[in-house]
């Protein structure tokens, strides 16, 4: 139990903790004659006061009481891939087909937060009654804050190896500062990160292709993968299938940068809606509306996402944005100070970079305005 609790993310621990500490508060009794009692019963947990059982013990037995909770005669318990995340309900790609599938209670309460495309799912069948009972913990997640509560972490997708950053150019135009907060998200929830600039066919003129493409040079020097591609005349597809081939991906980015219509180029039998990009403000239209998953076979796994307008990173103190900018590293050791912080301390290495030319001056605004939010 342990380690399964160790393996939940903060939000599902704090919520088991929270609930162990009113469990202790509101069944304490004052019989000091009382026998000492300090477990569950199969209704309902009970404690008595002496000898008082710690937080954690009543942690771990609310985890075990929620593990083994007893099922009804003829339940059948399968584990398979979220594929599709709806209200209160989702789809789970299971070896015997895809189920449709009720989210419990306990996860429907935060199920952005606690259940996401991608995630490993323990269901339970009675019938034709199917229930996402628990999900296992994550080895990668790309979260975010929630938009109208940041104290809430809000889950986009779990347990992929790459994330595609998309970005255009100019329908919508090209967000650098975006593509920098996706880099450091993506990072801390330890998948790898690429690069997709998509529409090249709308750079018609050498010089704007050149002044355009001229604005990811800081990236490939901090070591992103890129691809530049179109889904008009297919420049880059195959760059892009070797890419993502045998992995589990997901694509990213604003809405409008065509998300969708590289899915579909990728497997025409998809048939993903599409829409174009609005008229007058270049703003992408939301044709997606909720993450899901696409099998391209031999291992290739796709998840398109909708598309958002801005991206808050979650829970990052100061001391850690710098581990999320690579190119910082070769410089730290002109820093004078080990744990400089590379604004006003004399005797930066990368202060020193910067004011040569050698490091981006976009990516440094960057990393000072991470600084100030953290």
């Amino acid at each position: 139990m342990a380690s399964r609790l160790a393996g939940l993310d903060s939000n599902e621990r704090n919520k088991l903790y929270k609930r162990a500490a009113m469990l202790r508060k509101t069944t304490r009794r004052p019989d000091r004659s009382s026998v000492a009692v300090d477990d569950f019963d199969d209704d309902a947990p009970v404690f008595r006061k002496k000898p008082a059982a710690s937080l954690q013990d009543l942690v771990l037995r609310l985890l075990e009481q929620e593990l083994i909770e007893p099922e009804a005669p003829g339940t059948t318990q399968t584990e398979g891939t979220v594929v599709w995340l709806g209200r209160q309900s989702c789809r789970v790609q299971t070896a015997e087909g895809e189920w449709e599938c009720e989210i419990s209670g306990n996860l429907a309460r935060d199920q952005q937060t606690s259940l996401a495309v991608g995630d490993v799912a323990v269901v339970r069948s009675s019938g034709d009654n199917r229930v996402v009972r628990s999900v296992h913990p994550r080895r990668t997640r790309l979260s975010r804050p929630d938009p109208d509560n940041t104290h809430i972490e809000r889950v986009i997708v779990a347990n992929v190896d790459l994330v595609v950053i998309t970005v255009s150019v100019k329908t919508p135009p090209l967000h650098p500062r975006l593509i920098d907060r996706f880099m450091v998200a993506i990072q801390k929830g330890g998948a790898q990160a690429a690069l997709c600039v998509n529409k090249l066919d709308l750079l018609t003129d050498p010089e704007e292709r050149k002044t355009e493409l001229g604005k990811l040079v800081p990236y490939a020097a901090a070591g992103l993968m890129i691809v530049e591609c179109s889904t008009v005349n297919r420049e880059g597809m195959q760059r892009l299938r070797n890419l993502i081939a045998g992995k589990v991906c997901a694509f990213v980015g604003h809405s409008g940068v065509g998300k969708s219509s590289i899915l579909n180029a990728l497997r025409p039998e998809l048939e993903i809606e599409t829409k174009s990009v609005s008229e007058g403000y270049g703003r992408g239209r939301h044709t997606t509306t909720a993450s899901s998953l696409y099998d391209l076979g031999e291992g290739t796994r796709l998840i398109d996402t909708p598309g958002i307008r801005s991206f808050g990173l979650w829970q990052m103190s100061a001391a850690e944005v710098g581990w999320y900018f690579p190119e910082f590293e070769p410089l730290l050791d002109g820093c004078k100070f080990r744990d400089c912080s590379h604004v006003h301390e004399p005797g930066c290495g990368v202060k020193r970079a910067l004011e040569a030319g050698d490091l981006s001056g976009h990516r440094y605004e960057t990393y000072l305005r991470l600084l100030k939010e953290a």
